[in-house]
């Protein structure tokens, strides 16, 4: 089983966009994000979550590809998987009476490691697909897209693709982005403009380290790398225009654990409730991943209809 790459742009249609929205109505059905955060103990587990069954007593056993920062990567220090996706899944074990045990796994081998009864659920920026929905059952958490990381204060004047034209732009290495922006440079040429000077880079922070010596004036990433590159340097970058080709991300569940679904459901809207999931939104920057808050759609030139 193949799904998108990982370190790259999700892979968009408009199917996914209408998905996206239904997702977040259902996801954000009796949700008050403006509820104080409560640090999460053991006793703020509601009665009507009971504990699901799991392959080891008393751990949630997760699958998750850990690198790619800032969902899921190890610590450079401890080793250790740290990241959004972590924190979220490791809040929501704790209202379960749980503790964590995380996986680290190819991302290829996720969904099959699931189905084989490895873990007992995947989290791991994995995108909502029509074709994995009929294999297996995801619980919306995230919103996944790409979007464009410029410097502070958008000395470029970038706020879409089509702007990127005769300009310098850094994009990691066999991403979608890279392909993007290969199509974004024909369409500058056709226009009669000049084309994209496309900078491939092996690693996202070679990108920033671009972008921060002026070398480049936008990098064209994944939406979560742009805030966290935000994040750690916040007087340094901002983002430039919407994000671009939203999707939405699950946490994957059995097509045969029900229990399992309803638990890890209610935990995960206990916690959106108590403004817990917000606080994990402000710890790592991911504001552009926020489900409980509106997406600026803006679909890529190569998904509009051409009049040429």
């Amino acid at each position: 089983m193949m799904f998108p790459f990982r370190g790259g742009g999700r892979r968009y249609r408009w199917l996914y966009v209408f998905l996206s929205g239904w997702f977040c109505l259902i996801f954000l059905a009796g949700c008050d994000v403006g509820m104080a955060y409560q640090r999460l103990t053991p006793t703020s587990l509601p009665s009507h979550i009971e504990t699901p069954h799991v392959l080891t007593p008393q751990v949630l056993t997760v699958g998750s590809y850990t690198n790619y920062a800032p969902q899921e990567f190890l610590d450079p220090s401890s080793q250790r998987p740290v990241g959004f996706d972590v924190d979220l899944i490791t809040s929501i074990a704790q209202r379960l009476h749980l503790q964590v045990h995380i996986v680290s796994n190819d991302f290829q081998s996720l969904f099959d490691g699931l189905v084989a009864r490895r873990f007992d659920v995947v989290i791991s920026a994995v995108s909502v697909t029509p074709e994995l929905q009929r294999k297996v059952n995801f619980i919306p958490y995230f919103r996944g897209g790409k979007s464009l990381l410029v410097l502070q204060g958008n000395p470029s004047h970038i706020h879409t693709l089509h702007d990127l034209c005769g300009f310098p732009v850094a994009v990691k290495d066999m991403t979608f982005e890279w392909h993007e922006l290969l199509s974004m440079t024909e369409v500058c040429q056709r226009d009669g403009k000049p084309a994209i000077k496309v900078l491939v880079v092996k690693q996202y922070s070679d990108a920033a380290l671009l972008l921060q010596h002026k070398q480049v004036v936008a990098v064209y990433e994944d939406a979560s790398v742009a805030d966290y590159a935000i994040k750690l340097h916040p007087t340094s970058f901002q983002l430039a225009g919407d994000m671009i080709g939203p999707t939405m991300e699950g946490i994957m569940v059995r097509k045969d654990d029900g229990a399992m679904l309803s638990s890890v459901q209610l935990a995960l809207q206990a916690l959106t409730k108590d403004g817990s999931y917000h606080a994990l939104i402000q710890k790592w920057g991911l504001y552009s991943g926020d489900v409980t808050v509106p997406a600026n759609y803006n679909l890529s030139p190569q998904m509009k209809p051409s009049h040429a």
